[in-house]
């Protein structure tokens, strides 16, 4: 029977599985899948971009609403706040352990924190479509100690040399490669290189394993993924184009130009004649006093903007909103003449849309980052699968916020659930200091004493107090 690897060209893989490395035991159902897995198709390997990553972080640094919509989604997404959770009956210890590692990362690189991590896989997924994370591993390869955020511009899957993804027996690709700039120091940088991989000069070859990848819109067979800002990258060339041609038709002519009629019906004008007057007329820039003779007329002539440029970035910016999934009124940050009832609609599909990167995203860093951790720890349920942690994201829009809080308060008020329950969300929602929030989850603070002629505190207050 023809094996995978050699119907797609390869040679033995050289991938590593993560398990292969651990005590005995751990990850041993995730090891005998793999090892079991036996898939027929074959991926092709052929990848296409067809905007450069050079190009979109230009478009992004340069045109102000594609900075102002992907700062404002990013920002919306990372300001609803998140918390990290365990499963109800796992053991709170692994809750604890994480919640310290990612307060600790960013001790190698650029000394990012998790916060600042974070931020940046959705800001590089809208710019580029990809966004990449190293798990450092120690020494012995046996612990991830920290997480390092990799520009995407210079990380691609490894290829041959045919320029196509070299992909293992199991039909996933064999790894990626990072292009450092000329003249860096490569020693003692990359894994080893397999056979099929080819690599220049300035390349290092990095195991899968290393990797997490985050895409947004993917393609095909999801080797290709596109961020925000390709499909209006046309969009965006033509309307600075068009701003530019404009605004040297303003600078050129800010002021009406100014004629000069030369001759009357007795005096004919000669080319000399015209040529002095011209010459003159280039001095008004300058000079503020003239004088011509009776021959000379000078009028300014009345020249009227065509109303078609600003149609034509008009309809520009509406296509940058299309691609960017946002609003005109928040993709330009000015009022719109736009019907209150459909900016609400436009709105909540915005936030739906950023609920759905966040799930997506979340899963991603489930799936490649903690669950990898949790086996290299040992972190373990009783019947041997990985306890995972997951992130808990807070709501997205302030009116849900207070939409939610009203729905909660609601609850608690005729019994449906408890405080306790409430008290969670209360404290992230609120953003409440760690002190008070401890307190908040040993239970829910009593409210003190009047001692003022032992009045009773208003029905309203105590409500609210028990509320919380």
């Amino acid at each position: 029977m023809t094996l995978f690897g050699d119907i797609i060209g390869m040679k033995e893989a050289n991938d590593e599985i993560v398990t292969r490395t651990l005590a005995p035991g751990r990850g041993r159902k995730i090891a005998e899948v793999e090892e079991s897995a036996n898939p027929k198709s074959v991926p092709s390997g052929e990848t296409e971009v067809v905007v450069d990553y050079s190009d979109l972080e230009d478009a992004f640094t340069t045109d102000s609403q594609i900075f102002n919509s992907i700062n404002l989604k990013v920002h919306t997404i990372i300001s609803a706040g998140w918390t990290l959770r365990t499963q109800e009956d796992a053991d709170k210890k692994v809750e604890d352990w994480y919640n310290k590692f990612l307060m600790s990362v960013g001790w190698i690189g650029e000394e990012s924190t998790w916060e600042e991590i974070l931020e940046m896989i959705f800001q590089n997924m809208m710019i580029y479509g990809n966004a990449y994370v190293e798990t450092v591993y120690n020494k012995k390869q046996t612990k991830i100690v920290d997480l390092i955020l990799l520009d995407p511009k210079r990380i691609n899957y490894a290829r041959n040399a045919e320029n196509k993804v070299v992909f293992n027996a199991k039909g996933k690709p064999m790894g990626y490669v990072q292009t450092l700039p000329n003249g860096a120091d490569l020693t003692g940088k990359g894994d080893e290189t397999p056979e099929s991989v080819d690599l220049k000069s300035n390349q290092i070859f990095l195991l899968p394993k290393r990797i997490a990848h985050f895409k947004l819109y993917t393609l095909g067979d999801r080797l290709t993924a596109i961020g925000l800002i390709q499909t209006a990258y046309r969009s965006t060339v033509r309307q600075q184009a068009v701003e530019e041609a404009n605004a040297n038709s303003v600078y050129q002519r800010g002021q009406y130009p100014i004629i000069d009629y030369v001759g009357t019906p007795d005096r004919y004008p000669t080319p000399k004649m015209i040529k002095n007057a011209t010459t003159t007329l280039s001095k008004m820039r300058h000079n503020r006093y003239f004088a011509f003779p009776y021959w000379h007329k000078i009028e300014a002539l009345d020249v009227k903007q065509s109303d078609i440029v600003e149609q034509t970035i008009k309809a520009l910016r509406e296509n940058k909103a299309a691609s960017l999934g946002i609003p005109m009124a928040f993709s330009m940050g000015i009022g719109e003449a736009t019907n209150r009832a459909t900016l609400n609609n436009q709105q909540k599909f915005l936030e739906f849309s950023l609920r759905d990167l966040i799930k997506k995203t979340v899963s991603t860093i489930r799936r490649q980052i903690f669950t990898k951790i949790s086996i290299l720890e040992g972190f373990m349920d009783k019947e041997d699968k990985p306890i995972v942690p997951t992130l808990i994201w807070g709501d997205i829009g302030a009116e849900n916020l207070d939409a939610k809080s009203v729905r909660l308060n609601s609850y608690v008020k005729n019994g449906i659930l408890p405080p306790e329950m409430v008290t969670p969300y209360a404290i992230q929602s609120e953003d409440l200091d760690e002190e008070l929030a401890l307190k908040l989850k040993k239970g829910i603070p009593k409210l003190p004493k009047n001692t003022n002629n032992n009045k009773k505190p208003n029905n309203d207050t105590t409500t609210t107090e028990q509320n919380i």
